[in-house]
């Protein structure tokens, strides 16, 4: 009933689903609920309405400039909301009278005050910096601000042995499948809710990434289990447009895949914070290990630079059986009953 009901908003912080109050939707809501058990809910009738403060609009063709420039719709709400948060900090200013001053205040109050991420300061620098250039049109002075420099974060991955736990402990047909693209083809999450049947090549054993990161196209592996099980699904699941869709038809959340992800980790007993991305690092990573030049994999992943690609040298095994630890070469001889006596 839930994920039928329109305009509805998870929470996961607290666990539960939202939707915007009106008479209308009580009503429908509770028609909804009176299908499945008895329902007394007077007191929303008769509570009183607690205005919420508006939105602060964004200013005047910061979306349209957006979608004019073709950003993604995740970029386009990234920035949004960012730009929203800018002018809550500077409210009564207009934006208009904003200087490089007010922009450096706001960054050391996101840093201090705030304390988000590196990755969060960079987009709101960029959600300020579109508008400058895009709609203000100031000169660079003005909206020149440093950026911080990013973590270099090595990718989490799984080894083989890990990832054939975590891929034989779902026993869901849609589920496994899933991770068997994720896995095989390197995907990101939004690839694959993006992929239809047209896309996948059974005759040269590619599936075709149709706009992908960067607004390129690109052609990835077909594994030949995937593909057996992806016929298998095909034939039970029978999906209208997407590959992959939720049950009211849309396409399938990426919320749900890395929650069910989370939750075969624990089955196969795996402690570490498993997502999505995390098996595409170890598609990569187990490419690399396996002897793969490193061009193709970033040809496979669809990396502008190599540089990105690079980062998996930095968490491969390969090489490492050739080499042993100093401490293994002063304990030779040694028996770990001679090692406690120490």
């Amino acid at each position: 009933m839930v994920r039928n009901f329109p305009e509805r908003k998870f929470s996961k912080t607290h666990g539960c689903w939202y939707v915007a109050y009106s008479p209308a939707t009580l009503d429908l809501l509770y028609q909804k609920l009176s299908e499945i058990d008895t329902v007394c809910m007077p007191q929303l009738f008769e509570a009183k309405v607690t205005t919420l403060p508006a939105q602060l609009p964004l200013p005047a063709g910061y979306r349209e400039c957006l979608v004019r420039l073709r950003y993604s719709e995740s970029t386009i709400k990234n920035y949004e909301s960012q730009m929203r948060m800018f002018l809550s900090y500077i409210e009564p200013k207009p934006i208009t009278e904003i200087t490089r001053e007010t922009i450096d205040a706001y960054m050391m109050y996101l840093v201090e005050d705030r304390q988000v991420s590196v990755s969060t300061q960079n987009t709101a620098i960029n959600a300020i910096k579109f508008y400058l250039e895009q709609l203000h049109k100031g000169e660079r002075t003005i909206y020149y601000t440093d950026r911080p420099t990013k973590d270099k974060i090595l990718p989490e991955v799984l080894s083989e042995e890990e990832m054939q736990k975590l891929l034989w402990a779902c026993t869901n047909m849609k589920h496994r499948c899933i991770m068997f693209l994720l896995y095989s083809a390197g995907l990101r999450i939004s690839e694959l809710l993006n992929l239809r049947w047209k896309d996948v090549d059974e005759n040269r054993m590619i599936i075709y990434i149709r706009n992908g990161k960067g607004r390129k196209d690109r052609i990835t592996l077909l594994s030949k289990l995937a593909l057996d099980y992806l016929k298998h699904y095909l034939q039970v699941y029978k999906p209208k447009e997407w590959l992959f869709e939720g049950p009211d038809g849309n396409g399938y959340s990426s919320r749900s895949v890395n929650n069910f992800i989370h939750k075969y980790c624990k089955m196969a007993g795996i402690i570490r914070r498993v997502s999505a991305h995390t098996l595409r690092h170890s598609f990569a990573t187990h490419l690399l290990e396996r002897g793969t030049d490193l061009r193709y994999i970033q040809t496979l992943l669809g990396h502008e630079s190599s540089v990105t690609t690079e980062r998996y040298t930095h968490v491969t095994k390969r090489g490492f059986e050739k080499l042993t630890s100093p401490l293994d070469y002063l304990a030779q001889g040694s028996t770990l009953d001679t090692i406690k006596g120490i």
